[in-house]
């Protein structure tokens, strides 16, 4: 059997969404600075030094495997894909395994463009022959590969197979449209996916699932085109065999379900937003855990990179970047004629947006209680009337989502 370590004790560490767009696709220029201020809070403009950096970390600590949850490209340029590839090559030097699955924004993308001053042109996309091209490296340690779609799996151990699937919905050719947002597990992925785990069951092995979309609703407002579009079936499947953990990216926003789910879920947030967000998860042969970590990407900078803008001080950057996009929301749904004490209203939009995006928002009920009934809470409400059911639900969370704990 084909594996990628011999511990019994294996672990990895997981990112999501780091959307790079290379260096070489921009100037920094008058186009390219509109669509970072429509970048939704993320930083579209240093990703490259970003990751150069987290793969340092990577390499010191040495764990069996980093994996990519989707959305590697920030618009799905194959220059993009191609430097991730080189970013990430230290990897395979250190001896651990890169394994990645696209998102929806990789795989024939036709928002694909480089930007030039005030102009911006088409660039070559990524087809799947490229993408496995380019991460050959993640294929060549599969134990099956699907034949008709991106989606392969691989034994961690002998213990641990991990599914990875490519749950993305994307043309067959060059594409002149926009990336789909929804996503499936289309009728040849599912008959693979229940092969993979009637060997894995025989072979007595505990599973991984891996995808882009979500199993699951993580937002009662936010889920349309996140969840994949037929996760019942899918988690009824899962649901029959020894699949302990499922893991997603896609929302952004750090969240786990466990315990009243068939099977569990840790979402990761988005690595070129917030805090930087990571996981690791260690394992053994009955048990499973997860710790969400912000990246402490100033121990991993060398003396002339600190002295970069804005490298000095790159969260405080990262937390501007989501603020504005805070802003513009605020000025894109604000109701004319709002209060005066809306300031602090803002304010507090932000908080419980950086709360939502980075797997904090599990209050006690005194705690959201108090929100809820502060006059700023109120305030924000009735000056944000067409967002009220989003922002109640920014508080919804009934589970820590920084760490998930199982044994059976």
């Amino acid at each position: 059997m084909k594996t990628i370590t011999d511990s019994e004790r294996p672990d990895f560490w997981l990112i999501s969404d780091p959307h790079l767009i290379a260096d070489d696709l921009h100037d920094f220029g008058a186009r390219f600075k509109k669509m970072r201020q429509t970048s939704a809070g993320k930083d579209i403009a240093y990703q490259d030094l970003a990751l150069r950096a987290f793969v340092r970390k990577v390499v010191r600590a040495k764990p069996a495997a980093l994996i990519i949850t989707g959305d590697l490209t920030f618009n799905g340029a194959k220059r993009s894909a191609e430097r991730l590839g080189e970013i990430f090559a230290p990897l395979k030097e250190a001896g651990i395994a890169l394994l990645v699955i696209p998102g929806n924004h990789d795989i024939y993308d036709g928002w694909a463009r480089s930007f030039s001053g005030s102009e911006e042109r088409r660039v070559a996309q990524i087809s799947p022959a490229d993408w496995k091209e380019i991460f050959s490296a993640s294929y060549d340690l599969a134990a099956s590969q699907e034949p008709g779609s991106l989606s392969y799996s691989v034994n961690l151990n002998p213990h641990w197979r991990l599914l990875l699937l490519d749950s993305n919905l994307y043309s067959s050719q060059f594409s002149y449209t926009h990336p789909m947002t929804s996503g499936a597990i289309d009728h040849g992925e599912r008959q693979w996916l229940s092969q993979e785990l009637v060997e894995a069951k025989r072979l007595g092995q505990d599973v991984l699932f891996f995808m882009h979309h979500n199993l699951y609703s993580h937002n009662s407002v936010v889920h349309d085109g996140f969840k994949l579009n037929n996760a019942g079936e899918i988690v009824q499947l899962l649901s029959q065999y020894p699949v302990r953990c499922a893991f997603s990216g896609h929302i952004h926003a750090q969240h786990i379900m466990s315990g009243w789910v068939p099977v569990p879920e840790v979402v990761s947030s988005c690595f070129a937003e917030s805090d930087q967000g990571y996981g690791i998860v260690e394992l053994t042969a009955n048990s499973l855990s997860y710790r969400r970590h912000a990246f402490d990407i100033d121990n991993f900078l060398t003396a002339e990179e600190k002295k970069l803008p804005p490298f000095a001080d790159f969260h405080a950057y990262l937390k501007e970047v989501f603020d504005q996009s805070n802003n513009l929301l605020l000025r894109q749904h604000l109701l004319k004629g709002a209060a005066k004490d809306l300031p602090e209203a803002a304010e507090m939009l932000k908080k419980m947006h950086w709360d939502f995006f980075t797997g904090q928002s599990y209050k006690s009920e005194a705690e959201i209680a108090a929100i809820y009934e502060s006059s700023v809470y109120r305030t924000l409400l009735a000056a944000m009337p067409s967002m009220k059911s989003y922002i109640s639900s920014l508080y919804e969370s009934t589970q820590s989502s920084q760490k998930l704990d199982l044994t059976w």
